[in-house]
Parts: structure tokens; C-alpha cells; sequence
């Protein structure tokens, strides 16, 4: 099956949402009005908040969602997370400031639209100059420049050019909505996110047609995401998942000390210089 078949058989949820997305509204970066959610996860979010509004747990659906960075379907390291942070200085005040340029806005949000429809083609937006900014700084700003930072090292050992690094990485979140902090259990088992179903079908048809050409690198969530993918995923793809030393919590920094023996030598930068 190619990636375009897998497409067509699988309905992406976040297609919805993409279409939400509109760069002509003045607030598509941060609204109060905005309600960026799969339909099919509506309640189970709408559950959670009605528990966690107001705290540090609470569910930020006023800012684009991000199930995911780069193309999964296409990339050979596949980091698997939690879920998106929310920094209200990052992801409110600056965002406010940010959608007030019309450019930076359209940039913006296309390019997050063209993500969560699986048409991206790198991790980063490939522009490196534009005005006012560039559509890679805007993105990196509003991430607070964190994957550049837990990805330095990795992509400085690789000794690759920059562009086609980040063409071979990818992240994907065990859920795509932001939150400050992560205290409570969600989704609950009796409250099923429609985007869940979807990721588990995409991550099988990657391992499957992929096979040795791509590893999934667990950072955080280990429990979340062997409940979801399931034993049989596990053991069957077993040789293509590597997991970061216990100890080293929830630091998600890409560098030698957060593995054991060679694995960070050998199943992330030999396997990520490999020519293929």
C-alpha cells in the first residue's frame, strides 16, 4: 500500500481542522472563539475540561492543535511524545502580537493547515528568510524553540546539512492538544479520541510498510503509547522502538546520556545517515 492509498482507505480527522484553520481571520493563532477539535474528540475533551477548567491540566483548544511535526509518512526517525505544551507568554501573548502581521499570520497558519493535512515535506518550514520573518522562525517561535534545542546534538552528530535532517525527522503526540502541565489522565478509557484511532491505523501502516527503514524513538508517555499500539505492535516491530533510559525522566534532549550503551550511536545517527 502506498501513502496515498493508506490516505484514501483512512479518514484523517484533523482534515477538519485543517479547515478551520482560515489565515484571513485576524485570531486563527490564539481566540477565544477558536475551538480547534476533532469533531469525534469533542466530548472526551469537553469531559476533561468541564473537571480540569481552570487549572494547569486544563485542555487549550484557543491555539492551533499539533498531533504532530513534520510528515510522519514520510520520515525515517519518528519521536514519539506526550502532548503539545502551552506557554501562555509563547502561546497567547506572543501568538496575539504574531497574528497582528498579516504575512507572519498567512504563513502561519497555512503552513500548520498543510501539516495536519500530512502534506509537509520537512519538520521545518524550508524558508530560512522572509519579511518580516521567515515562516521557520515564526513556527520556531511559537514552538519556544524547543525541538530545535532537544534536536541539536542528534543533527549535529549526523553530520547532515540541515535541510535534509529535518526531512528525515518527525513527531508525533500521543494526543495533539496543548496543555501546561499533564496531572490528570486523558483521554479516560471510556472517553475515545477519534484522532487516536486514526494515529494507531497511521503508526501500523508506517511500521508495516516500512519496516527496518524507520524508527519510532519513544521520549515520553512509554505506558500511554504501549497501551495504545498495542503488544502485537510491540513485539512485532520490536527491533524499530527504542526507548531512552529510565532515569532519565522526562528530558527529552536527543544527546548520548539519556541511552544506553550504543544505541544513540547506532539506532539514531547511523540509521539516520543511512542513504536509502
Amino acid at each position: 500500500m502506498t501513502n496515498e492509498q493508506f490516505m484514501k482507505e483512512h479518514y484523517n480527522p484533523w482534515m477538519e481542522v485543517a479547515d478551520m484553520y482560515k489565515p484571513e481571520n485576524s485570531d486563527c493563532l490564539f481566540g477565544d472563539n477558536n475551538n480547534y477539535v476533532c469533531t469525534g474528540d469533542k466530548v472526551a475533551i469537553d469531559n476533561y475540561n468541564n473537571k480540569a477548567k481552570g487549572t494547569s491540566d486544563e485542555i487549550e483548544t484557543r491555539i492551533p492543535a499539533e498531533p504532530w511535526w513534520g510528515n510522519p509518512l514520510k520520515a525515517r526517525l519518528i519521536i514519539l511524545s506526550l502532548n503539545p505544551g502551552y506557554v501562555p507568554e509563547v502561546n497567547k501573548t506572543l501568538a496575539m502580537l504574531m497574528q497582528t502581521n498579516e504575512v507572519v499570520r498567512r504563513k502561519l497558519i497555512e503552513y500548520k493547515a498543510q501539516t495536519l493535512r500530512l502534506e509537509a515535506t520537512s519538520f521545518l518550514p524550508e524558508d530560512k528568510e522572509g519579511q518580516p520573518i521567515s515562516c521557520r522562525d515564526a513556527v520556531n517561535m511559537l514552538g519556544d524553540w524547543y525541538w530545535v534545542k532537544m534536536l541539536r546534538q542528534l543533527r549535529e552528530d549526523t553530520g547532515l546539512e540541515e535541510k535534509e535532517f529535518y526531512r528525515r525527522i518527525a513527531l508525533v503526540e500521543y494526543h495533539g492538544y496543548s496543555s501546561q502541565t499533564s496531572g490528570r489522565i486523558f483521554p479516560r478509557k471510556k472517553d475515545k479520541l477519534a484522532s487516536q484511532a486514526f494515529l494507531k491505523d497511521m503508526l501500523w501502516y508506517i511500521a508495516e510498510s516500512k519496516k527496518d527503514k524507520v524508527h519510532f524513538l519513544i521520549m515520553r508517555a512509554k505506558d500511554k503509547w504501549k497501551e495504545l499500539l498495542t503488544d502485537e505492535f510491540l513485539k512485532y516491530f520490536n527491533s524499530s522502538i527504542i526507548e531512552k533510559k529510565s532515569s532519565s525522566m522526562i528530558s527529552q534532549y536527543i544527546t548520548p546520556a539519556n541511552f544506553e550503551g550504543n544505541i544513540y550511536q547506532s539506532s539514531l545517527v547511523e540509521f539516520l545517515k543511512r542513504n536509502e
